[in-house]
């Protein structure tokens, strides 16, 4: 059974973190306390909270938020707050309703705008569950788009409701309360209306033809544009990283790009880009648009939805991930669906020709790391009074098998232990952004952390740092070393040639742990005890040799390929070169000539 305080916490958890707080306090929080008020008899009061209240709903109900949802999912949506409301009202004021007059004409408008407001209710239900999904656009002329629910109309809902309730409990005569309930529930018709028409039109042109005015918009701007490179993607909004880091490299292409990303959440979350790019959820949409034009297709991430450009015939497709890491996620039995494999360098290889899953040698291209051709070797070791180490770990993984995170093993020890070197040093602690997304004893342990790092910083005036968001490279250039766990931020950090330690997540002794995870071989190990923690300090503040960093440069160009492969040039040519083979490999599907089918040999034959 669920205790009331988890209960609690994991409201506090989806409503406190947010801007939508205050909002839900003013709206929600004074229609308790008007009915609380209104129980002691506190009359004045109760109709003062009663007021704010809906004006509350100015704030709240700007956009579809997650705090509205949980109250519809709770069944205090709209309808019910405007119910709550009208029985608070006339506990308080019900001697002050002007005669019988205008006690029945209240009870009918009231009764006629909580209908209104349930087919409010009803369509927004309908726009979220219905055959209508959301669809955004950028860079996209006219900006096609379909909104994930119709427009909340905040100011006339709340004027509204004014106008319906107010006149009555201030003992207007039955005239007034007639006459601006009709007005109220006229106004609220006039926005709600052309609303349900749109969804209705929308609805009508997909019954139609499978395409909505917008989905066609977009086609229409396929069929000019004609992109030669797809980039697919999919997940939550803390996924917008793997798409992210592409920007700049897909941004530097002399080619046409065009970006599908298949979830709302992780499309407003994608950063500032010029390349089109369109967010469509909905499969069947998506299987409907025409990218015959197309010549090759990017998979940042293995997710489900990969298939449904996987299916189109006439696109070479390429695994490209979001980072160069040992963890098992980097040889995912999923990558043979590819037509190839893109490595940074021989590291990458060799992880799946270990898994044994019969890659073919042929769907290897290897790209380097064009993320990292701005990461700096500066600052070395001495070269600032106070050295800084980035504590970089990484998230709890999908299941027990992919926990590789130091945050609840040693986290807090790695933490204390770099607060109390002598000679200090300067922390800056970046988790990953799904820290916490699968087991919540590891949000706890992040806030533990940021804690002792905040607490430090401002009693010793050392700038020690917690970072929540932004790209970790540029924290790679301001760094002196770094502690992290198994990750592409291993790789991606080496590109500096700087001391990095890793977290030892298994029951291996350090040597084994090393041959498992060759991205290790150069750094320091730290153990689930704490050992090594000492050993790095005394590297970073250089109190022992640094003995690594040869080692250091081998292994960068072994996990990230030689130095000339981690540039955007090199990126350039490994699309052209792709694009090239497409264009010899699929030519018969795209001309639309057939493929010779093999005669199936015969029983007779066989004999």
């Amino acid at each position: 059974m669920v205790s009331p305080v988890s209960t609690a916490k994991a409201t506090l958890d989806r409503l406190g973190k947010t801007e939508e707080l205050p909002g839900f306090l003013l709206t929600v929080g004074t229609l308790f306390l008007a009915i609380g008020c209104a129980v002691v008899g506190l009359e004045i009061a109760a109709m003062a909270m009663l007021f704010v209240s809906v004006i509350g709903e100015l704030v709240f109900e700007q956009r579809s938020s997650k705090a509205s949802e949980l109250l519809d999912q709770g069944a205090l949506g709209m309808p019910m707050r405007f119910a709550l409301r009208v029985i608070a009202g006339l506990v308080v004021a019900a001697d002050q309703i002007d005669g019988i007059a205008a006690w029945r004409f209240f009870t009918l408008m009231c009764v006629v705008y909580a209908l209104a407001l349930c087919a409010r209710a009803l369509h927004q239900e309908y726009r979220r569950v219905g055959p209508l999904k959301p669809m955004e656009t950028r860079n996209i002329p006219g900006d096609p788009q379909i909104h994930d629910a119709p427009r909340r109309r905040s100011v006339h809902v709340a004027a509204t409701q004014l106008l319906v309730l107010a006149p009555a409990l201030l003992g207007c005569p039955w005239v007034v309360v007639l006459l601006l309930g009709i007005g109220a529930v006229a106004i609220l018709a006039s926005v709600t209306i052309p609303d349900m028409r749109v969804s209705w039109a929308l609805r009508q042109q997909k019954r139609a033809t499978g395409f909505t005015a917008p989905l066609r918009q977009v086609q229409d701007f396929i069929d000019d544009y004609r992109p030669e490179v797809i980039v697919h993607l999919s997940g939550p909004e803390t996924a917008a990283y793997q798409i992210n880091t592409w920007l700049e490299s897909l941004e530097s292409l002399d080619r046409r790009v065009f970006i599908v990303i298949r979830d709302h959440a992780l499309f407003t979350k994608m950063g500032s880009t010029t390349i089109p790019s369109l967010e469509l959820s909905d499969a069947g949409e998506l299987l409907m648009l025409d990218f015959s034009g197309a010549r090759i297709a990017l998979y940042p991430s293995n997710t489900g939805n990969n298939i449904h450009l996987l299916r189109l015939p006439t696109l070479m497709s390429a695994f490209i991930g979001h980072g160069d890491s040992d963890k098992s996620a980097s040889n995912n039995p999923f990558s043979r669906a590819y037509d190839e494999l893109w490595v940074a360098g021989a590291a990458g290889a060799d992880r799946y020709r270990r898994s044994g899953l019969g890659i073919h040698e042929d769907q290897y291209r290897f790209v380097g790391r064009p993320q990292v051709h701005a990461i700096s070797r500066e600052p070395g070791l001495g070269d600032a009074p106070v050295p800084t180490v980035l504590y970089a770990p990484t998230w709890e993984g999908v299941n027990l098998e992919q926990e590789y995170s130091s945050v609840s093993a040693v986290g807090q020890k790695i933490v204390e232990s770099l607060l109390a070197a002598d000679p200090p040093v300067r922390i800056v602690f970046k988790a990953h952004p799904f820290t916490g997304q699968r087991d919540a004893k590891y949000r706890a342990d992040l806030a533990r952390i940021a804690d002792l790092i905040d607490e430090a910083a401002s009693r010793t005036g050392v700038d020690h740092r917690v970072i929540k968001g932004g790209s970790i490279n540029e924290w790679f250039n301001r760094a002196s070393a770094m502690i992290t766990d198994i990750s592409s931020v291993v790789s991606d950090f080496l590109a500096s040639e700087k001391p990095y330690a890793v977290f030892n997540h298994t029951d291996l002794d350090d040597a084994a742990f090393r041959e498992d995870y060759p991205s290790t071989s150069a750094g320091t190990i730290i153990g689930r005890d704490g050992r090594g923690i000492a050993e790095f300090i005394a590297v970073v503040t250089q109190q022992v040799a640094d003995e690594q960093a040869s080692r250091r440069a081998e292994l960068a160009t072994y996990l990230l390929g030689p130095q000339e492969q981690r540039s955007l040039q090199a990126f350039r040519e490994a699309i052209d070169a792709f694009i090239e083979r497409s264009d010899t490999d699929r030519a018969s599907y795209r001309d639309g000539t057939s493929t010779p089918e093999q005669e199936m040999p015969s029983a007779e034959s066989e004999q």
